[in-house]
């Protein structure tokens, strides 16, 4: 039996390209377990069946060469055969190739220069439920290539995905004449079972990941006889420190360590040589890391498992590889049967308003965790260690990265595909409004678009294959003879260090060739030429991270206030990768915003002359009008860059003032500023519960509600009494015109008449994250009630006090209270109270 026929897939390879040959759509989408040989076996049934090129999309280099290796090897050929890939700076096709594997961002550049993909059959989109922005823009290309051409076919592969969601939206509006049978659906949807063994799933909440794995390196040492059954770590270290190793005759399987990042990665890789110093395992245990910061050559090598040169070697040696969530899904390391998951997963989220991003450390998702503990269940039966809680709550699935990331490289792709707006293109999750506009602001500042058209040098930033950003670093010392400068710049901010230097050379040497191209072109030189008379490191960096200038406050050592307001601190552990010290002025290009203060991790000094230069050339006017501290109005007037006020004076002040002034001071510090009296509190806090309870026609309701202090100008200030200041009254007023009073208190009442008719006030509070109404009443008042009252649908919370009004039962449902708990509440209360009425069925007048 050959190598593929030992797949779980390979019974269903025929079946898989006889249905995406008669989908309707031409699409299929493919669900596959854990081990399956989708990504390696799939490939070579579509050579047998489609005779045009095939290509297959992974989200990480790694994962190319290592595909492209495997179904080579199951060819009987070498990479560059039949079987070829392509990344950046290493490609290995021939004439010959017609499967290549390659990066989505691959993908991406060919269908720029060829939209409908002439000449390939089959686009293979693996590991889609990463969903990548490189991978959601690839799938909004393809739609429309797969619209023009009759014989192009997509296969979106994943492990796990909502798959009614994704059919949904590859099969609407399609031009197609057919849509679909019950026997034949449009887009059909195959799901393959895989080879994954059983994995034990514990949970270790004390443990950290250090002493997880030399907790699993200690119950299976495989060791001679004369070896004592425990084994203390180094004599030297504190007796209560003592790690005693109990030892058994079985050998071991690799461990794979998951943790957030390169930060912790290394904490754990110290940690553990520390343990295992001077202890029996240390001879046994080879420590290994696999990050993207990791040398390319090094994370193949992690791939290819044990290179022993007997067996003798490998049964004694235990390999311990600690990594990023890069081996979550489209990796396979070989030999690992157990898995320690930290249950963290770290990434960015982008700041629609700063440009900048947030990097956040949270628990992982179930599916993460479920991926994640399926690699120890590859090669045979497995375990996992979980270091958290079992009963601690986790999200089911991370946000796609188009709804939370920097959409700057997706949006001048969009740009050059000749779609302006978010709604030019079919998208599966549509990125936020929000998002999309700060990104045109950004290309806009930067040169790369003008009036939402791509401009020269856009086309240039593309070109290069670089983030917008990193791209004007590059090719902003053309005009000053300074290329291998601004490529050298370049190439540290896209790749932050984590390469060897033998990488980083070819990065630059290709980036400089490439940059060269358009040394003649005036439409990109000129732009970068007008910025500065001398050139600087900081200079080149403005030109990519214009929005980045920081000037120091002078009161406080450390501190920065960028362009866009955010006030910033230099991280102890920052450094200038680009030589030079802090100033009056720096760019950041690495910064993370933060929750309420940004941190600087990498920066350039900038000439002050050459700081000014650049702000003036770029200063707006401003007028604003604020109150001090000790409550006067003051207006300012002058020149600033961003919220980096370069002149400023003092001005009179007008009536309007007042009002501009107080939405200012609403804006900044809350609608609470306000002069809010009982009657808006409680009637905002009814606007929250209408909000929560009104259903989806009311979308426009809850924005109004969640931005009202954004938008003060928009309700408040035609309610400002002129000449006089803001009262309660008239924030009142003002609030109940622009959340619509009459409809909110119709339906979400400030009285309630009971079933006894009786009329009695209602609260409504916060629980958690719910609003409740609440009614808190003597008992004896709602006797002959039988039922709760609701308030749109739902129940109020009843607080049934004692006569004296002291609290006796809180209740949503009355008919299960009086049948239940009230007959002990009653003997209880007649004894207290003999003179009053106990009988619930009768009740009493007002």
């Amino acid at each position: 039996m050959s190598d593929i026929e030992k797949l779980p897939v390979y019974e269903y390879l025929d079946e898989i390209c006889e249905k995406l040959k008669n989908s309707p759509s031409r699409f299929l989408v493919l669900t596959a377990e854990t081990a399956a040989g989708k990504s390696t076996a799939v490939p070579v049934s579509l050579l047998k069946h489609f005779s045009g090129q095939i290509l297959m999309l992974e989200p990480r280099r790694l994962a190319v060469v290592n595909i492209a290796s495997r179904v080579s090897e199951l060819l009987g050929d070498v990479p560059g055969g039949l079987c070829g890939y392509t990344v950046h700076l290493e490609k290995k096709v021939s004439p010959r190739t017609r499967f290549t594997v390659l990066t989505e961002a691959v993908l991406t550049r060919m269908m720029q220069s060829d939209p409908v993909l002439e000449g390939v059959s089959v686009v293979v989109i693996d590991e889609f439920h990463e969903r990548s922005v490189h991978s959601d823009l690839a799938l909004a290309f393809l739609k429309e290539a797969v619209a023009l051409r009759d014989d192009l076919f997509v296969i979106v592969m994943s492990a796990t995905i909502q798959t009614d969601h994704l059919c949904s939206y590859l099969g609407e509006s399609f031009t197609g004449s057919d849509k679909g049978t019950d026997s034949v659906p449009f887009v059909p949807v195959m799901k393959i079972p895989g080879r994954r063994f059983p994995v034990t799933v514990e949970y270790e909440p004390n443990l950290s990941p250090s002493r997880a794995v030399i907790k699993v390196l200690s119950e299976s040492v495989t060791v001679n006889k004369s070896v004592p059954k425990t084994v203390p770590v180094e004599e030297n270290r504190k007796k209560s420190d003592t790690l005693s190793v109990p030892v058994n005759a079985c050998p071991g399987q690799d461990i794979l360590v998951f943790l957030p990042g390169i930060a912790e990665i290394r904490r754990t890789k110290t940690e553990l040589e520390s343990l295992l110093i001077g202890t029996y395992l240390e001879k046994g245990t080879e420590i290994f890391v696999l990050h993207s910061s990791v040398p390319f050559d090094e994370q193949k090598k992690i791939l290819k498992g044990h290179s022993y040169s007997n067996s003798a070697d490998c049964a004694e040696k235990r390999r311990v590889i600690l990594s990023s969530s890069i081996a979550e899904t489209s990796l396979t390391v070989p030999d690992v049967g157990i898995v320690i998951d930290c249950g963290l997963s770290r990434y960015n989220i982008f700041n629609q308003s700063l440009l900048m991003d947030t990097l956040v450390t949270r628990s992982e998702s179930m599916f993460s965790a479920q991926q994640r503990a399926g690699r120890a269940g590859r090669m045979g039966p497995g375990r996992c260690i979980r270091l958290w809680r079992q009963s601690e709550p986790r999200p089911e699935s991370l946000s796609p990265e188009i709804l939370r990331s920097d959409l700057n490289s997706l949006v001048l792709e969009c740009a050059e595909w000749g779609v302006s707006s978010r709604e030019g293109l079919s998208w599966l999750d549509v990125p936020s409004e929000s998002a999309w506009n700060s990104a045109v602001q950004v290309l806009e500042l930067l040169g790369c678009l003008k009036e939402g058209k791509i401009t020269e040098l856009g086309r240039a930033c593309l070109f290069l294959g670089l983030n917008p950003r990193v791209a004007c670093v590059a090719l902003s010392g053309i005009p000053f003879g300074k290329v291998e400068l601004s490529t050298c710049i370049a190439v540290k901010c896209a790749l932050g260090g984590t390469v060897t230097d033998r990488m980083q050379q070819m990065y630059e040497q290709d980036l400089k060739k490439r940059v060269q191209i358009y040394a003649r072109n005036p439409q990109v030189v000129d732009i970068f030429a007008l910025e500065f008379t001398e050139f600087s490191t900081g200079c080149a960096l403005l030109c990519g991270y214009p929005d980045r200038l920081a000037v120091a406050d002078v009161e406080n050592r450390g501190r920065y206030k960028f362009a866009s307001g955010r006030e910033a601190v230099c991280s102890e552990k920052g450094r200038s990768a680009y030589g030079g010290s802090l100033s009056t002025y720096i760019v950041a290009p690495e910064v993370d915003a933060g929750s309420s203060c940004a941190r600087i991790y990498d920066w350039a000094s900038v000439d002050e002359a050459a700081a000014l230069s650049f702000m003036n050339s770029r200063a707006h006017s401003f007028s604003t009008a604020a109150f001090s501290s000790d409550g006067k109005l003051v207006k300012t007037e002058g020149r600033a860059y961003g919220k980096i006020i370069l002149e400023s004076r003092r001005s009179a002040v007008s009536e309007e003032d007042y009002s501009k002034a107080v939405c200012a001071a609403v804006k900044a510090d809350g609608i609470e500023w306000l002069p809010l009296e009982k009657n808006s509190m409680d009637f905002l806090k009814r606007c929250g519960f209408y909000a929560e309870n009104c259903g989806s026609g009311e979308d426009g309701f809850r924005l109004k509600l969640k931005n009202l202090a954004l938008n003060a100008e928009e309700w408040l200030v035609p309610f400002i009494p002129r000449g006089e200041k803001v009262n309660a009254q008239s924030v009142y007023n003002a609030l109940y015109w622009y959340l619509d009073g009459a409809k909110v208190c119709e339906c979400v009442p400030a009285e309630i008449t009971l079933e006894n008719g009786r009329h009695r006030k209602l609260l409504y509070e916060k629980n958690g994250d719910k609003t409740v109404p609440v009614l808190e009443v003597i008992i004896q008042q709602v006797f002959g009630c039988f039922s709760t009252p609701r308030v749109m649908g739902v129940p109020v919370l009843m607080r049934l006090l004692s006569p004296a009004r002291r609290p006796l039962q809180g209740t949503t449902d009355l008919e299960n209270f009086w049948n239940g708990t009230w007959k002990e509440i009653c003997s209880e209360m007649k004894g207290r109270y003999p003179k009053h009425n106990w009988d619930y069925t009768v009740s009493e007048g007002e």
